[in-house]
């Protein structure tokens, strides 16, 4: 994705001195390379989240230039299916997420990128989480009256938004903007029954470029990553999490890939999983991080 000097000098500087200022409060954390991303479709990873149906199983998706289109990756990065959003045009999907709702696991694929802030609206995609058909070839189709479509509007001007995540003990849902100076946290009630809904700011965060993010299976802490570094912010479930993303945060030890914009926890919630595109040609890994120090 091609980026504005103006935002790539802002994103180098506020990294340069949160990570000066972090350093001696970093989290340990032991990394392993699980899998490389072989299949060619698996180009331009931006979003990822662990599987609820298929545990050690991820859900990823290409960024803008895609299809509306979404993959079941195995623990070792190989492509299991891909699944096809029946009449969803894609403009840049960048993030997806999870929630249980009456008992049954959702996904939500977020078409919330817009590297210039010209759209007057972005879109989110809800959907009940696909079912593995070993017996089918490669390929299945989602039929579009499965499928939820969820309007949002900035309360404001447009704006670049990568990361989105949605809190297992209240339901809200978070979005975490990415080219402001500061990046920002919106939220809104998606899951009311309206089609259409206004984001409302929360907070802004001391750091920016954020390009994903992601919250425990339980809701106790809370992962936002840039490009050079995974911020980990604790949570105390009878807080709201704009309450947690208030206090301060912690450095995750974290090794930067080429582009990489996508972080999940696993499915226990004991480490988390990042992932990176392809630019240049590079090799891109399904990466497993495990810290030795427990979420709180």
């Amino acid at each position: 994705m091609i980026k504005s000097a103006l935002h790539i000098l802002s994103f180098l500087l506020f990294s340069s001195v949160f990570i000066g200022l972090n350093a001696q409060t970093s989290i340990p954390t032991t990394r392993t390379a699980k899998g490389k991303l072989l299949a060619p479709e698996l180009n331009e990873i931006s979003g990822l989240i662990a599987s609820d149906l298929y545990p050690g199983s991820f859900w990823m998706h290409n960024d803008s230039g895609d299809k509306s289109r979404l993959f079941l990756v195995d623990s070792i990065g190989q492509l299991l299916q891909t699944v096809n959003l029946e009449g969803i045009i894609a403009i840049d999907m960048e993030d997806i997420a999870k929630v249980e709702l009456q008992g049954k696991t959702y996904i939500v694929l977020a078409d919330i990128g817009d590297n210039r802030g010209v759209r007057s609206s972005i879109k989110l995609y809800k959907f009940e989480e696909p079912k593995w058909d070993t017996s089918s070839k490669k390929q299945i189709e989602l039929a579009k009256e499965n499928i939820e479509v969820i309007t949002l509007n900035y309360d404001g001007p447009a704006r670049d938004a990568e990361a989105i995540f949605i809190d297992p003990i209240s339901k809200n849902f978070y979005l975490i903007s990415k080219r402001e100076f500061q990046s920002a946290l919106y939220t809104a009630n998606i899951f009311n029954g309206d089609k259409q809904h206004q984001l409302k700011k929360l907070l802004s965060f001391p750091f920016t470029f954020v390009t994903a993010a992601d919250i425990s299976p339980t809701g106790n802490a809370v992962l936002i990553k840039n490009l050079t570094q995974v911020y980990f912010y604790p949570r105390d479930p009878k807080e709201k999490v704009e309450q947690s993303l208030s206090k301060p945060f912690r450095n995750m030890q974290y090794d930067p890939e080429p582009q990489g914009e996508a972080i999940s926890f696993s499915k226990d919630g004991k480490s988390f999983f990042t992932v990176s595109e392809r630019p240049f040609g590079l090799d891109s890994y399904l990466y497993q991080y495990k810290t030795s120090k427990p979420n709180p």
